[in-house]
């Protein structure tokens, strides 16, 4: 045995593992035990630090305490806990048993490998949101039954709330005490995670000073993490950062530590923040298709395929004109044929420069900006598409779940300070049944004649009003709607139906224009709350022009939510929350991985792609997805 007290130096030892006398090693970075057979030495096995979840004092034929941290005098025995790959994507939790004749050499080990895991940066303590009433109702069990003794497992001090109605952990997150709190933790689908984003974010921006009804400000990145374990029906956040939508992965993943940074874009109306979004925008066909699945919930999820079969065949069009900041990379673009997977150049180019001019808070937030800021005046830099679109997608990232592995878009990156624009001339339905054949089969959408595609920083969306409806839409303008923050509207219906309550409005909320009266930027419907007692005739002549606009002007799909402002302002701010996922590991060589942001994991043994995509021209490209965005 080596006799060393810093874990920089190199620890030796003999014992026995699954019967079989190893000389254990443990460097700075590794623990591993090689089999001793005929007086030689063969490799056995290894587990790196980064991967190691606990280290327990174990005793053989006693049941394993996860609560004992410490490692009695005279003990030999010790029971290390590692996470190890145990398919494409997949993590499983292993264990190996270690037998010291030297009770010394076995509190040495120990001592050495709790002094190397202290060092590692990993969440302490972590909130934990459940939502009970998502996807399939499993997530308080999967929680108990896959979560929680993994937490224990690696004295992860875990505060619980399930929450009781719509937006409820938007509403805690505006008081509750963050000091102590490492990390965030969404036991749900893609709505539980927007709504704690947005509550994350809103808390952040309040505690900074910043005023989110002030046109074009900058939001200030929170210090706190946040983490999804899947339990929705869709999990494409998951899905788009994992490659799976295992529970196990991304409980140990949080537990890890292994943290991305990624994308937000703002949704602005005349000025004032609607809300955040993480994932896609999508005005059209995607907006028609959630608004209409909203009245056939009895039929559980089958209701997207129903509502995309209606829409299919009513085949509307709207007309749009949108003005965009084009992406100034030339490098990155829509059909580069990279992925977006972990540890790679794409998300992290630049990342360097853009944090030196971030406004850092005691070295807890940062101020997230895009490369640059465009004045939305200078017509030089900005470019405009005008037309008549049966779609428009701005994705900020590939859009990908378990039913559409390649997504919208797959090559968007998530932390690259982009979008992807995607616009879908209105034609015939066979295009549609192209495009939806395409994403159904995981093939590329891109090329097709009739989809155009841009990567950009920013989009200023206004729909296009016939001439006769003009005066209607002014009109409408002369009463303000509040538009609240809030899940996806799967979620908001399952918890007023499971509690019987009414909409709960958020705290707080944010008051903006249904209709621009210069641009006709968005419609007054039974969704939007009066500021006042309305009057009768005054609300039937809106409903009149709200029924007549809406054969014109469609509504947004904004990650699930339905946002019935039409005409809203989208722009990208880069990296500005972390994510606990380690990315997805791709080993594809042919193209270029890329996951953005600052991996708390660098480790030899996971290799980035360096192959890099042959340089296309853009070219009109776009797709669609079967389904709405919704959990």
């Amino acid at each position: 045995m080596t006799d060393c007290g810093s874990p920089r130096e190199v620890f030796t030892a003999r014992a026995r593992v699954d019967g079989r006398d190893c000389d254990i090693v443990h460097e700075r970075s590794s623990l591993e035990w090689k089999r001793i057979a005929r007086g030689r030495t063969r490799y056995d096995g290894h587990a790196l630090l980064v991967d190691v979840v606990a280290v327990l004092p174990s005793r053989r034929g006693t049941a394993l305490d996860v609560t004992s941290r410490a490692c009695p005098p005279q003990h030999t025995e010790l029971t290390v806990f590692y996470a190890r790959r145990k398919a494409k994507h997949l993590r499983a939790i292993q264990k190996i048993v270690l037998e010291f004749n030297v009770p010394d050499e076995c509190q040495q080990l120990y001592m050495r490998l709790q002094s190397a895991l202290a060092e590692i940066r990993r969440p302490r303590s972590v909130h934990v949101f459940i939502n009970p009433v998502g996807g399939r109702r499993r997530a308080p069990h999967i929680y108990q039954t896959h979560v929680a003794p993994l937490f224990a497992l690696a004295d992860v001090q875990a505060t619980v709330t399930v929450t009781e109605r719509a937006n409820h952990a938007l509403e805690l997150l505006q008081d509750m005490e963050l000091s102590g709190v490492d990390g965030l933790v969404c036991v749900g689908g893609d709505g539980m995670f927007h709504e704690v984003l947005n509550g994350l974010l809103l808390r952040t921006q309040r505690d900074a000073g910043v005023n989110i009804d002030r046109a074009r400000f900058l939001p200030v990145r929170p210090r706190i993490s946040v983490g999804i374990v899947p339990a929705g029906s869709t999990d494409a956040i998951v899905f788009g950062t994992t490659g799976t939508v295992d529970p196990i992965t991304s409980s140990l993943q949080i537990i890890l530590g292994e943290a991305q940074s990624m994308d937000v874009a703002s949704i602005e109306c005349n000025g004032s923040l609607l809300r955040f979004a993480s994932l896609a925008c999508s005005y059209g066909f995607l907006g028609d298709t959630l608004e209409h699945s909203e009245t056939l919930r009895w039929m559980g999820p089958r209701r997207y395929d129903i509502a995309g079969a209606r829409c299919f065949l009513r085949n509307r069009g709207y007309g749009c004109k949108i003005r965009y900041l084009p992406s100034t990379d030339d490098d990155n673009h829509p059909l580069d044929n990279s992925l977006c997977v972990s540890n790679c150049s794409v998300c992290s180019r630049g990342v360097e420069e853009d944090s030196t001019n971030r406004n850092c808070e005691k070295g807890a937030s940062a101020l997230a900006t895009n490369d640059e800021v465009a004045d939305p005046t200078d017509s030089s830099v900005w470019q405009t598409v005008e037309g008549h679109f049966s779609s428009v997608v701005a994705c900020l990232s590939a859009c990908a779940s378990p039913r559409s592995k390649a997504g919208l878009s797959p090559s968007a990156h998530f932390g690259d300070g982009c979008l992807d624009l995607l616009v879908v001339r209105h034609g015939s339905r066979m295009n549609t049944l192209q495009q939806l054949v395409r994403v159904a089969r995981q093939l590329t959408p891109l090329t097709l004649p009739f989809v155009e595609v841009r990567r950009c920083k920013e989009i200023q969306f206004r729909p296009i009003v016939p001439p006769n409806m003009e005066a209607s839409a002014k009109v409408q303008s002369d009463e303000s709607s509040v538009i609240h923050l809030s899940r996806s509207s799967s979620e908001n219906r399952s918890i007023q139906r499971s509690n019987g309550r009414s909409g709960h409005s958020l705290v707080p909320s944010v008051t903006s224009h249904a209709v621009d009266s210069s641009s006709t930027t968005g419609l007054t419907d039974a969704r939007d709350t009066p500021s006042e007692p309305p009057n009768t005739s005054l609300l039937r002549r809106q409903a009149e022009m709200a029924r007549a606009l809406r054969e014109h002007v469609s509504i947004w799909n904004v990650d699930g939510e339905i946002v019935t402002h039409a005409g809203i302002d989208v722009r990208v701010h880069r990296q500005l929350i972390t994510l606990y996922c380690s990315g997805i590991e791709h080993d594809d060589t042919a193209r270029t991985g890329c996951f953005g942001g600052v991996n708390n994991r660098a480790s030899p043994s996971r290799p980035a792609s360096s192959a890099q995509p042959t340089a296309m021209a853009p070219s009109p490209a776009s797709a669609q997805a079967p389904t709405p965005l919704a959990q």
